[in-house]
């Protein structure tokens, strides 16, 4: 598989000084925690995991378990370092469309909004409903209300259009709805993320 392919060009050693990660939504069957080379691998939700990619630029080098060690941080750490570089970049975030559906723009890498707390309350009030993501691909994240039909619709087409062209980062083909501060598969069975943003 190409990405996997990809994941051992991202895990060079690095020098670590002041380092700013950015936390990555990837699919979770493509990355696991089998060595020291491979990237920190977090769950998050529906077949989806949270890695931390070093930058600028983001997106293209990944933490790994041996760069995590050298830096001496637990994940707690790790995870509440990403966060605060995700809230930083809050005036990066570009919001297109009209309802019912909506596209996020966030430098290549939308999908990591979805662990952006602040946003989502912030577009809680702009849908009908719960919110609800489709996210085919890394760099794409088109949004909706759990009430609004022509946009559920919308998001549906659009997902699989999107993740059955082969995108480079695919994620998902499922959407997910948010309840609460939880992301859960729409439809699925309403359980938590394994991990605490």
């Amino acid at each position: 598989m190409i990405v996997t392919a990809l994941v051992r060009t991202y895990v060079a050693p690095m020098q670590v000084t002041d380092l700013h990660p950015l936390p990555l939504l990837v699919s979770a069957r493509v990355y696991r925690n089998a060595g020291p080379t491979e990237p920190v691998l977090d769950d998050f939700v529906a077949g989806l995991g949270v890695v931390y990619s070093v930058g600028p630029p983001y997106g293209t080098r990944l933490l790994s378990l041996s760069d995590l060690a050298r830096l001496a941080w637990p994940r707690s750490m790790l995870r509440r370092k990403a966060i605060e570089t995700l809230d930083r970049r809050r005036d990066a975030v570009r919001i297109y469309g009209q309802p019912p559906a909506l596209m996020l723009s966030f430098d290549g890498v939308e999908s990591s909004l979805l662990l952006a707390g602040r946003i989502w309350d912030d577009l809680e009030e702009s849908v009908p409903g719960d919110i609800v993501v489709g996210v085919p691909a890394r760099d794409v994240v088109i949004v909706t209300g759990s009430r609004s039909p022509s946009g559920l619709e919308r998001v549906y087409r659009a997902v699989d259009r999107m993740f059955f062209a082969h995108q480079r980062h695919p994620l998902s083909g499922r959407l997910l709805i948010r309840r609460g501060r939880t992301w859960a598969a729409l439809g699925g069975t309403t359980t938590s993320a394994s991990v605490t943003y």
